[in-house]
């Protein structure tokens, strides 16, 4: 195959459609070389003394720094950029998590990593075949080539059934790319570092994705603990797990710890009521509606934070529509009301005070 480089700014369908058909996807000048110098300079500090991973898995050449974005700012930043939410949450769903993040130093080496697919971390419990359980970008962090052993795929290898193995007749192509550059590839995808032939070392920094439900391969809350996380970027709170996900999975007191830690500002979203209801009882709808009315119909900005959680709120009220089951319906109105309180606690957080306090006189 030729391989299509994309540019940073194209869209998240775009690239998706590649990587539904091939497996995986290349952006090119995703980030900036002071980031990637930044990002160097940090692995490097932390790599200082460390020597190469001897299993045959890491190729006998590899020196991986680990919980990377503990660790550097220029991670963080990375991790910020809402394109790997937004792709991540295409083939995983919504509120992923943060599956790990690595700086990856490949020195000269005797051989390449043995080729492998990453979301054999959750088999058996998850069968090959099913939905897509991680999604991985690799940034270049100094440039990719196949001298220095660029990252390798085999196209088309994520439609393997169960149980096939890479031959002599499958291709593998070498993923060449810039500085700033990231390849981006799913869990199913057969894949693995070159060997590096030069004498200079590659250096990637990794950051992968997993479903919210699934627990990640390194433990954030303890890699970056509240005091830490609180200064993050929200976007970055949240795939470090520090949102519930759907409201329900890792809640504390019913509550998303980035609400009681203090990270957002818990919203009455129970104050949203429909008009000829009860009052007291809960409209999601009502809450989805005024805010697409506000901001979307009448062409006030919205960020892209709000944007995703409104995305949310609507997914989960078009579950609510579909469900007759009482039970169920249920237990979806409290996810929608967590969904909903993230959104009107984005939006006071991004400075929309009017917004929050039209949404009150409504529900006065």
């Amino acid at each position: 195959m030729e391989l299509k480089y994309f540019q940073k700014g194209s869209s998240v369908e775009d690239v998706k459609s590649y990587i539904d058909e091939w497996g995986f996807a290349v952006v090119a000048g995703a980030s900036d070389d002071e980031t990637m110098d930044s990002i160097a300079k940090d692995m490097n500090r932390y790599s200082r003394g460390m020597r190469p991973l001897e299993m045959e898995f890491f190729g006998g050449a590899l020196i991986k720094v680990e919980g990377f974005v503990a660790k550097s700012s220029g991670m963080v930043e990375l991790l910020n950029d809402p394109f790997l939410v937004d792709l991540s949450e295409e083939y995983l769903g919504a509120d992923v998590l943060m599956n790990a993040s690595g700086g990856f130093i490949l020195e000269n080496g005797k051989r390449p990593q043995p080729l492998h697919h990453d979301d054999v971390l959750y088999s058996p419990f998850l069968p090959r075949g099913g939905p897509e359980s991680m999604v991985n970008f690799m940034f270049a962090v100094t440039d990719f080539t196949a001298e220095n052993g660029a990252t390798r795929m085999v196209p088309g290898s994520h439609k393997w059934p169960a149980g096939r193995l890479p031959g002599e007749e499958d291709e593998v192509v070498d993923i060449a790319m810039r500085k700033g550059s990231v390849a981006i590839w799913l869990g199913s995808t057969w894949h693995g570092a070159g060997q590096n032939k030069t004498d200079k070392q590659r250096l990637g920094a990794e950051i992968a994705f997993n479903c919210g439900w699934l627990r990640p391969h390194e433990a954030y809350h303890l890699l970056v603990p509240p005091a830490l996380a609180r200064d993050m970027p929200p976007q970055v709170q949240e795939v470090l797990g520090y949102k519930a996900h759907r409201g329900m999975l890792g809640c504390l007191e019913q509550r998303s710890p980035m609400e009681l830690f203090g990270f957002s500002k818990p919203v009455p979203v129970r104050a949203v009521v429909a008009a000829g209801e009860e009052r007291g009882h809960v409209d999601l709808y009502e809450l989805e509606a005024w805010v697409k009315q506000y901001f979307l119909t009448e062409n006030r900005p919205l960020s892209d934070e709000a944007r995703r959680h409104l995305k949310r709120l609507g997914e989960i009220n078009a579950s609510r529509r579909g469900t007759t089951n009482r039970a169920d319906l249920d237990m979806l109105e409290v996810v929608a009301e967590a969904q909903g309180r993230g959104l009107v606690g984005c939006l006071e957080a991004a400075g929309y005070t009017d917004a929050v306090e039209a949404l009150r006189r409504v529900a006065a």
